[in-house]
This record gives C-alpha cells, sequence and structure tokens, in this order.
C-alpha cells in the first residue's frame, strides 16, 4: 500500500566549513488514484530533494560547482606543470587546497638568476678576468659556466653547468594559486674520465608566507652506454628556508666499449612532495642535461667529452719555464706555420703509433742537414723542444725548415721579449726547434698527453694551445 507522505530525509551533510540541516519533516504530496507509479515517484522526490540542496548552497553563498571537489576523473589544471588532486579529507583539503603542481623548465628569471650566483658565490667567486672567458676553455669551476650565463644548460669541452628553474604551487577548487615557491636545481661536473661526479644543489628562491614545506627527489639516467644514480641517497629531501641550499652529487659512468664512440645525455627525473599535515601530496616531472660524445678510443679507458667545443691544452710558464715559453714564441713570431692557435689550430696526428712519433722527432731534431746542436753549457741537461709537437698532424718537419731559438730566464721572468734567435728565419720558418731542459720538455709532453687524454682529443681532431703565466 502507497503512504499518502513521504519522508524526504533528515540529518546533516558537511559543506565546507559550513553544514547544512535538513529538519525531519515530512512533503506530503498527495497521491490521487491513478496517478504516476512508483518508481516516477521516488525519481521526482529525488529531483526534489536536489533543488532543495541547491537552493540551501546558495543561500549559504555557496556555488555546487565551487562545492565539489576534483574528483579522479577531472582534468588537471593547464600552465601550472605536472598537478595532482590533494587527498578528500586531508588537512590541504579542508584549507581549501585542491591541486598541488609541480613545474619545471623555461628561461630562469632574474631572480632565479642571482640567487643561483648569490649559492654558487658562497663556493668562491668566478674567476677574475678582463674579458670574457673563451666558451671553449674549460673554467677552474664548472660551477662558474652557470655563474656567466643566463642559459639553462652551460657546456665547455670538458665540464657542464645545469641551472634548472622548478616551482610549487597549491591551487584552490577555482583553480587558482593560492600559495606557491619558486627555486632552482644546479648540477655541475668535469667529465673526460669512465667515472664522474656531479655536483647537485637545490634551493628555494622566494616563496609565500604559508606555504608548506616541500621536498625534493632527483634521479639521473643516461642516453647511450651511460649510467647515472640517484641523489640524496635515493630518497627526498627537505628544501630549506630562502637563503639556504640542499647539497648532494650523482655518480656517472660511461661503459663504450673498446675503439667505440656513442652519444649520450643525462636525463633528470624530479619528484617533488608538498608535506601537508596528514597526506603528503607527489608528483614529478623530467628535464634534459647536455649531450655528450663518448669514447674509448683515447688513452686507457673511456671517457666524455662535449666536441661541440674545440679542444685546448695549457701550459703555465711558471711550470713549463723554457717550454711554455717557446710554444708562445712561435704563436707570436711566425708567420708562416700552423701554430696552434684557435684561428690556426694544431691536429691530433690520426698514427699515435710511438714508432711512428719517434721518426718525426728525429726528422726535426736530429737528422741532417741540421741536427740540433745542443749545449750544456747554454742550458744544463739540454734538449731539442720541437714545435709543432711530434705527435701532431703538423709536427715533424725537416730541420732545415726551422728556427732554432733559446729562451732565457730574466729575473726569475720567463718571456717571449728574452728570447734569442740562433738559426733561421722567423717569418719563413715552418717550425721551432728550442733549447729546453730535459726536465721542462718531457713536463710539456706529459702536459700534452694528460690533456689529449682529459679532452677526448681524438685521431684527427683540431686542439689549439694556450700558453699563460
Amino acid at each position: 500500500m502507497i503512504p499518502d507522505r513521504i519522508p524526504c530525509g533528515h540529518g546533516t551533510q558537511p559543506i565546507g566549513k559550513q553544514e547544512l540541516r535538513f529538519d525531519p519533516e515530512w512533503i506530503y504530496m498527495p497521491l490521487k488514484k491513478g496517478g504516476p507509479p512508483l518508481k516516477r515517484t521516488r525519481r521526482l522526490l529525488a529531483a526534489i530533494a536536489a533543488l532543495a540542496l541547491t537552493a540551501a548552497l546558495l543561500t549559504l553563498g555557496t556555488s555546487p560547482a565551487a562545492a565539489a571537489p576534483p574528483s579522479a576523473g577531472r582534468a588537471a589544471p593547464e600552465g601550472h606543470g605536472t598537478c595532482a588532486a590533494t587527498a578528500p579529507g586531508s588537512a590541504l583539503r579542508r584549507q581549501g587546497a585542491a591541486w598541488f603542481c609541480f613545474k619545471t623548465g623555461g628561461p630562469a628569471t632574474a631572480r632565479d638568476l642571482a640567487a643561483t650566483h648569490r649559492l654558487t658565490g658562497a663556493h668562491g667567486p668566478a674567476t677574475a678576468r678582463v674579458a670574457p672567458r673563451d666558451p671553449d676553455v674549460d673554467p677552474a669551476d664548472p660551477l662558474d659556466l652557470c655563474k656567466e650565463s643566463d642559459k639553462e644548460v652551460n657546456t665547455s669541452r670538458s665540464t657542464y653547468c645545469v641551472q634548472h628553474p622548478i616551482g610549487y604551487e597549491i591551487l584552490g577548487a577555482d583553480r587558482k594559486v593560492v600559495e606557491h615557491a619558486e627555486g632552482v636545481v644546479v648540477t655541475s661536473a668535469r667529465v673526460g674520465v669512465s667515472e664522474w661526479k656531479e655536483e647537485v644543489r637545490a634551493a628555494i628562491t622566494q616563496e609565500t608566507p604559508k606555504m608548506p614545506k616541500m621536498t625534493i627527489g632527483l634521479r639521473s639516467d643516461c642516453t647511450g652506454p651511460c649510467t647515472g644514480g640517484a641523489a640524496f641517497g635515493g630518497g627526498q629531501a627537505v628544501l630549506p628556508a630562502v637563503g639556504r641550499e640542499l647539497f648532494t652529487s650523482i655518480t656517472y659512468r660511461t661503459t663504450v666499449l673498446n675503439d667505440g664512440v656513442a652519444r649520450s645525455q643525462p636525463l633528470y627525473h624530479m619528484t617533488g612532495t608538498i608535506l601537508a599535515p596528514a597526506t603528503p601530496v607527489n608528483t614529478s616531472n623530467d628535464w634534459q642535461g647536455p649531450w655528450l660524445r663518448c669514447d674509448n678510443k683515447v688513452g686507457n679507458g673511456p671517457g666524455c667529452a662535449d666536441d661541440t667545443h674545440m679542444a685546448n691544452v695549457t701550459f703555465h710558464k711558471s711550470q713549463y719555464r723554457a717550454a711554455a715559453v717557446t710554444y708562445e714564441w712561435a704563436q707570436k713570431k711566425l708567420k708562416s706555420a700552423v701554430t696552434g692557435t684557435k684561428v690556426n689550430p694544431l691536429h691530433r696526428d690520426p698514427n699515435s703509433d710511438g714508432s711512428w712519433t719517434d721518426t718525426k722527432r728525429r726528422r726535426t731534431c736530429r737528422n741532417l742537414p741540421y741536427p740540433f746542436p745542443a749545449d750544456p753549457v747554454l742550458v744544463p741537461e739540454d734538449s731539442c723542444d720541437e714545435f709543432p709537437f711530434a705527435r701532431s698532424s703538423e709536427g715533424g718537419k725537416p730541420n732545415n725548415l726551422c728556427v732554432d731559438i733559446l729562451p732565457k730566464e730574466v729575473r726569475g721572468v720567463w718571456d717571449v721579449a728574452n728570447v734569442r734567435v740562433m738559426r733561421g728565419d722567423p717569418d719563413t720558418a715552418a717550425c721551432v726547434r728550442s733549447h729546453v731542459t730535459e726536465k721542462d720538455n718531457e713536463a710539456a709532453g706529459n702536459e700534452l698527453g694528460q690533456a689529449t687524454r682529459s679532452a677526448r682529443i681524438l685521431g684527427g681532431e683540431p686542439y689549439f694551445v694556450i700558453v699563460d703565466n
């Protein structure tokens, strides 16, 4: 038997921070004989109840759309990076937070760069220079590459530095930003050997007062024959307050097969977490590092370099004395020779066999018609230091094409101004033979060999010579 009145409902329903109360009254609906069936009546009653709920929400000043939390199937907000819905019933949701978003990439802002330079400056200033640094010259500290540039990925031949902006945002149900924080992740390394360590720095550069604490997790993998690893011990680390930084490292290894060459690129995967009082909210994003050429053709094992930069070999006059002065003098005085400048570079001889290098050295220093006149009175343990190097394609010139010189130290200073020409014409000479002690000659040769390995100079590849104090 169908009753002539039906209870609509009773109790309370939570709406945001307020409560909507239904009185346990009855809605009277006279059911006439021959009226609609019971199923239709129930649908009608449900519609009436929904209208009553909507009217009550409007009375409270809350629209049904705003009151509804984001559902699992609802599309995430666009333009805010990677977003995750806050958990129903969580502290963040109760505080009006509907989404937690994490974004990376894009050009670093002036604030990001200022903060990066401020943080990296705590580890020592960039090398003082009168002129901008040559991008093909490796800095003493890879971090200098980020200090000197506003680009995201910065490289030299054997170093790189990546500065990547990051951002954390809390959005309300209306998808407007409620709280936010901005920061930067800086990764830098020196490559060239089979295993290298990348330094990782992360910092928040600005944040709103009520932004909860945030954590960061970072992992790097490589394309090609390279393996990366995880920062922060594979876990998450809490980002400190503005003005401080996190510091950790990632170890990389390259495994190129013997005599092989391959391309590798670090790929970063970062997780961002906001530490809500009850349930943490997680999301992630990815970015890319520099492209590196890795080989196993130089020295006794594999290593990598950025071959978009020409390699260089540096000789300090304070360390290599007469040998370094010889190379500087040749670059400044010889007019008809390839002297290893950046405009007129040397090339590593593809035939690196030791017997072939000795043959070229004998041709310049020992053979007729002008065997090198070593003189221990002029220079103790005198030896012939040839330039261009015998290990370069340009080396091994016949000695009748060379000019002979004697570098001298004057009042403790080695300088090209004190070089004396012993034989030949600098205007027409194609090579130099210099009076250098055996010790300095061998030390300079070892430096050339070490630089060839660390800069991964392959056979036939160009390189330039730098001489400084």
